[in-house]
């Protein structure tokens, strides 16, 4: 069978038995075609990098529907008849640029731009679906499936909504509109594909079929093909591979999509009738028109609740069917779409052959054994409104696209139409545990009862604790926090069904959730136009090309076809020590090319260059005792990725009997006093003054700051791809840091390392995650290309990533104070610890926390100690992460000051005015900031709405920042400039990576200035070892200054060399003319020169934010409402890309302090949050509803490249303030419960557990009066 498609516009065919038959779209577009804005990262359809827009006809209405669709889980072989679109075929340089592309480059929407073309797709899509016709509530609604790490979301948000009918947005008057017509040119110039394109089949595939029927008859005849025991897949979306992975003995392929039978709709007077195969968004859009009808005015509900359903390209290809089908087969899994069926009592239609069907309960259907039983559709009953009640309820960790910590239907069938008495109830909850979906007791007690009778009431909420048992499921929440979840829902239906009459007006709120208004955003910065292009706002350069997708990353580079593509064989007992290595199964697997381990380096089993930040040696392969569980051991070549990932699981290792216990973090550590495993760093700071008595008013307290870990999720995964060229190793590596991987690999190969040569044109994220941990990917890729001498691809996937690299160092600080009554500081001393894992490489505590604790205040010898500690566990040795260690030392001092005003009864922003140090610039900077944020008014204004509202509560956080930027470790940045005389124009190359922050465009501005011609002239090349040899770590927020002020030096030796001639030839001269008479001359139009430590001495940026919040009591969920955040860069040299980067960094912090939670095994040390399913960044709509960012103005700063600061990492230690406003809150919601007035620990992340745990809610006295 051959399948068709077109991809672009030009048609394809391929035979199903020349590609592996899971083989998915995405890997055929970036593998087979070479279309690489088609982004991998996930492969699971939780990040939104790969999205692409498929049109294909309707097998009923034959209308052709257009949808945005996961092309990391959309197979190949369903592919059949479908125009697919990608973002090339959008626009591009050759045929000219889409609007969405143009519109998102020009209003700042891309950073690294790894994601920009998931997001360009996904709206196109969206628009293509509505024929144009969006709202701005619709498309800030659609993204919920598309991560960013960089921006914060913000401007890729106010692009899109830009295009709404009733948008706001102010555009650029460079963006056109979209009506304006563009031609449409694919930038392949191909006819069909004959192969050419193609890399030969990787396998024998007989063993497998496919079958693709057009009717319900030619399905049960490919069930018939079936044998007895063979596992066989009905597949229309194939969105369940992202929940649950396919097991990989399945033999039969059924592409269901085209059947008609299974997807017809119809709303008749007493029923609806949903096909099996239709999708989550059509039955959506049946919702919407059904609740027109009467007795169906709950699908508005119903609408509601599938729209937190995952996320939208998720939706437009998941079935009905295929939900429930993962809910037969995994009982455990919280399908929304059988708790919202089975509440409102769905039957479903079940064919057992093309002639009989049978109409059963959805729970007998769930335990049906039959085999071949064909799902055919689902029959939902009419409910007229005067009779029934129906609700139903999600509630998530984050806004958007993740699976129900608990989710819940309810309907109430009533006596008569007073709607009081009950006559029959559905009351069903989802993620308790498997065998609980009904509470029967509640079921039964309800018919006859008032249903909000006070006696009812009470009697409901004493009984259905002892029902709801939710099971212990790590990673899933607490059973304590399911169980009181659980009950908030029933008790949240309640307030909002009773009679207004029947509800205390404090309680009202409470029946509702909380509700998202549109976000909006607003900036404000100063330019200097004297110096244009420097302090101008401009355009990214690569803005355009990161939009369409041309702008290729390392794993959109092309290798030939011998390529290999490599995995990571891992370790599963920590402790013990590796007897033996077995990889004969894995390495007689089909496509697998080689096994390496510890005994095949020729070189040094280390991953790191020995350096002051890296002394211990950290092994690329165990060799000895495992160190933490899933350590990689050894590397699978194999050739295709699939074939490398899995081969690996395969390898069997034999381990000595000597495991031990394990030490996941920093508190076991402690508790169990290992002291070997506490490791003093920080410098104990000099013996205090013993303190004098208490005077009257003075207030003492203690307490403990607990923040955990956090993954850097870079939209790239780690990605090395290295070539055996002559005798040398080109190696093309996402890096922050080209010497540190150069002189790894060489340490490791045993060879020079001028044989090394790296080249780095751009990074999709880095954040710390690729100075040092791009390391182990790199070596062993470069391991295997030496031994195969062939070329070798590794791509980490998440789960390896998240398994086996280093993450954000966790801490904990013990922490002491003792105050004046007016809040000012006698003494405070602070213990802190920070998590190294399993070594003290790159650690924190002494070189980069204890700089930060003191802060902004009058911490001085004679009333503050700091004592800092590394902890070793049992995990990956942590790394830098996003402003590394100044975090977590401004987040603890930040704290003790916010528990100071608790303790003191004082306003948190009076105890930080009367603490501030002297003669700081804070000192003027907090009385305008709590001024024009209008701080005072507000906190009482949320004081009065917390008095006047039970179960939502407000709060507001203050935090204040002066960040030491650190250029001690900054040696050496080499930049090179080079003029050509043809034309004038000017190329860059330099040590610096461009990750997202803006390097490239920083660079080209200050030689466009320096050297007096247009930015339009300079271009930047990428960074290499050759001109950028020796080049210092981009990271620490300081690499734009000072390659800035390379590229100046380098621009002002060139304009010397040209002096002469431009005083000979007069000021008539245009530049060319110089340049021209220059080249006859001799004159050297090239300079090479470099940053050299101490050309930038250390300084501190200095930032205040204002956070406000939102909370709902019963379910822990929040809102930001508003934050503000001032912020001082100095004179900046690109105000766009400067607040780009505040907005980026602040919202990388609320994902550390409130949603990014991971969990690990204490048996074994294995991490169980490792992938997009159970690990959260911040989506779109977990961003503050308004942002306000302010860059300080007539603010230079007398010390930095052109009086510009650092910004890239600051920010995201403001985002502690959202915290404070947790505890402001909180502490409204424990004086209504009655609870002593005391501090409450919240650390990172205080999820929505944490605040229902610790508000003080009592189920038992859940009332409506």
């Amino acid at each position: 069978m051959s399948i068709r498609f077109s991809v672009n516009g030009f048609p394809y065919e391929v035979q199903a038995a020349d590609y592996a038959p899971d083989t998915t779209l995405n890997a055929f577009l970036r593998q087979h075609l070479h279309l690489t804005a088609t982004k991998y990262m996930c492969l699971e359809g939780g990040c939104g990098s790969c999205v692409c827009v498929i049109r294909r006809r309707h097998p009923v209405t034959q209308e052709v529907q257009s949808r945005a669709a996961n092309s990391c889980l959309t197979l190949l072989n369903t592919c059949d008849d479908a125009e697919i679109m990608t973002d090339e075929g959008l626009g591009n340089q050759q045929s000219g640029y889409h609007p969405i592309q143009k519109r998102l480059a020009q209003m700042n929407g891309t950073q690294c731009g790894y994601c920009s073309p998931g997001f360009v797709m996904n709206m196109y899509g969206l628009l293509e679906q509505h024929r144009g016709q969006v709202s701005m509530s619709q498309v800030e609604d659609a993204f919920g499936g598309n991560l960013c790490r960089c921006t914060g979301y913000r401007p890729i948000l106010d692009a899109m909504k830009s295009f709404a009918v009733d948008s706001t947005i102010e555009v650029p008057p460079e963006c056109v509109d979209i009506e304006d017509s563009f031609e449409l040119l694919c930038p392949r110039t191909g006819q069909a594909c004959k192969g050419s394109c193609s890399r030969p089949p990787l396998a024998d595939h007989d063993d497998s079929h496919w079958y693709w029927p057009k009717s319900l008859a030619e399905l049960f005849s490919a069930l018939g093909q079936v044998g007895n025991g063979d596992r066989y897949i009905l597949v229309a979306g194939n969105t369940a591979h992202g929940v649950y992975r396919r097991p990989r003995d399945i033999r039969h392929f059924i592409d269901v999509n085209m059947v008609p039978e299974l997807r017809q709709t119809s709303i008749e007077a007493d029923h609806l009738l949903l096909g099996g195969n239709v999708t989550l968004t059509d039955a959506m859009q049946l919702f919407l028109l059904a609740a027109k009808r009467p007795g169906f005015e709950y699908c508005n509900q119903l609408w509601r609740h599938f729209n937190l359903i995952a996320n939208v390209p998720v939706r437009n290809n998941g079935t009905l069917a295929g939900n429930i089908s993962i809910k037969k087969q995994h009982s455990e899994f919280p399908s929304d779409v059988f708790i919202t069926f089975e509440a409102l009592d769905v039957h479903v239609l079940v064919y057992d052959n093309p002639s009989t069907q049978r109409v059963m309960t959805l729970l007998s259907y769930l335990a049906d054994t039959s085999p071949k039983l064909v799902l055919g559709g689902f029959i939902l009953k009419a409910y007229p409104k005067d009779r029934f009640l129906f609700s139903s309820y999600k509630i998530l960790p984050r806004a958007q696209n993740v699976h129900a910590y608990v989710n819940a239907g309810f309907l109430i069938e009533w006596q008569n139409i007073q709607r009081r008495i009950v006559h029959s109830a559905r009351i069903c909850f989802g993620n308790i545990r498997p065998d609980y979906v009904h509470d029967d007791e509640l079921e039964q007690l309800l018919p006859g009862k008032d249903l909000y009778d006070p006696a009812t009431v009470a009697q409901i909420f004493q009984q259905l604790p002892a029902s709801l048992q939710p099971e212990e499921r790590p990673p899933e929440a607490s059973p304590e926090y399911r169980q009181i979840l659980a009950c908030s829902l029933l008790y949240k239906f309640l307030l909002a069904t009773a009679p207004k009459d029947r509800v205390r007006e404090r309680f009202r709120s409470g029946g509702l959730l909380l509700e998202r208004p549109l976000s909006s955003g607003n900036q404000s910065f100063e330019t200097i136009k004297k110096n244009y292009p420097v302090t101008q706002p401009v355009l990214k350069l690569e803005g355009l090309i990161q939009c369409s997708g041309e702008a290729s990353y390392m794993n959109d580079l092309l290798t030939s076809s011998n390529a290999v593509y490599c995995a990571f064989v891992t370790a599963k007992r920590v402790g013990a020590s590796i007897e033996q290595i077995d990889p004969s199964a894995a390495l007689q697997c089909k496509g697998v090319v080689a096994f390496y381990s510890a005994r095949d380096i020729p070189g040094v089993n280390n991953f790191l260059t020995v350096t002051v930040q890296t002394p211990e040696v950290d092994e690329l392969f165990a060799a000895g005792q495992v160190k933490y569980y899933d350590q990689p051991l050894g590397v699978i070549a194999a050739l295709s990725q699939d074939v490398a990932v899995y081969a690996a699981t395969l390898v069997v290792v034999t381990y000595a009997r000597d495991q031990r216990r394990i030490f996941t973090n920093i508190n076991q550590v402690l508790a169990e006093k290992e002291n070997d495993r506490i490791k003093l760093l920080g410098k104990e700071e000099k013996h205090l003054p013993k303190s004098p008595p208490l005077a009257p008013g003075d207030v003492m307290g203690r307490g403990i700051l607990e923040l955990e870990s956090q993954y850097h999720f870079t939209m790239e995964p780690q990605t090395t791809i290295v070539v055996p060229l002559d005798n040398i190793f080109q190696v093309y590596c996402a890096t922050q840091w080209m010497d540190g991987t150069q002189g790894a690999i060489a340490h490791m190969l045993g060879v020079s390392v001028n044989s090394i040569q790296l080249n780095v044109k751009r990074v999709g994220g880095g954040y710390g995650a690729k100075v040092t941990r791009c390391n182990p990917v790199a070596c062993a890729a470069a391991l295997v290309a030496s031994k195969l001498k062939r070329p070798a691809r590794f791509v980490q996937t998440i789960e390896s990533m998240m398994e086996s690299n280093g993450k954000r160092w966790a801490c904990r600080s013990d922490y002491e104070f003792r105050v004046r009554a007016n809040g000012s500081i006698i003494m405070l001393t602070n213990n802190y610890y920070e998590d190294a894992g399993c070594n003290l490489n790159e650690s924190v505590v002494d070189f980069l926390t204890l700089p930060a604790l003191r802060n902004v205040y009058n911490l001085t010898d004679s009333n503050f100690r700091a004592r800092g500690s590394a902890i070793v566990t049992d995990a990956p040795s942590s790394t830098w992460c996003r402003a590394p260690g100044s975090a977590e030392g401004i987040a603890m001092t930040e704290t003790a000051m916010e528990h100071i005003a608790f303790s003191s009864q004082l306003d948190p922003a009076d105890v930080r005015l009367v603490n501030l140090q002297p003669g700081s610039k804070m000192v003027q900077l907090l009385p305008r900031f709590l001024a024009t944020t209008e701080y005072r008014k507000r906190r009482e204004q949320i004081n009065l709405f917390n008095t006047q509202n039970r179960w939502r509560k407000r709060g507001l956080g203050l935090a204040l920042m002066s960040f030491p930027l650190n250029t001690s470790i900054a040696y050496t940045y080499p930049v090179t400039v080079a003029i050509y005389h043809e034309d004038g124009s000017v190329v860059i190359s330099h040590g610096g990576i461009e990750i997202g922050q803006g390097v490239n465009t920083k660079a080209a501005q200050v030689a466009a200035f320096v050297l007096g011609v247009p930015l339009e002239q300079v271009r930047v090349e990428a960074s290499n070892t050759v001109s950028g040899a020796n080049s210092m770590l981009t990271a620490n927020s300081m690499t734009s200054e000072m390659i800035g002020l390379a590229v100046r030096k380098a621009c002002d030796t060139l304009n010397k060399r040209l002096e002469p001639l431009k005083q000979r030839l007069g000021s008539q001269a245009t530049w060319l003319q110089v340049l021209q008479a220059a080249y006859l001359e001799s004159v050297f139009l090239i300079a090479t020169e470099s940053y050299k430590l101490g050309d930038i001495p250390n300084y501190n940026i200095f930032g205040l934010s204002l956070t406000e919040v939102e909370l709902d009591i019963l379910t822990g969920n929040h809102l930001i409402r508003r934050v503000d955040i001032l912020e001082d860069a100095g004179e900046s040299l690109n105000p766009l890309i400067d607040v780009g980067q505040v907005e980026g960094a602040f919202v990388m912090g609320l994902g550390y302090y409130l949603t990014e939670l991971l969990i690990y095994d204490r048996q074994t040390g294995r991490i169980l949050t490792n992938r997009t399913w159970n690990y959260h960044p911040p989506g779109a709509k977990d961003i503050p509803i308004d942002f306000r960012i302010e860059l300080l103005q007539k603010n230079p700063n007398p010390v930095g490249f052109m009086r510009s600061k650092a910004t890239g990492e600051p920010a995201l230690c403001l985002a502690v303030g959202v915290l404070f406003a947790m505890q402001h809150a909180i502490q409204s919601a424990r004086a209504d419960a009655g609870l002593p007035r005391e501090w409450v620990r919240l650390g990172a992340p205080t999820t929505p557990e944490t605040v229902v745990l610790n508000s003080g809610s009592q189920v038992e006295a859940f009332a409506l009066q």
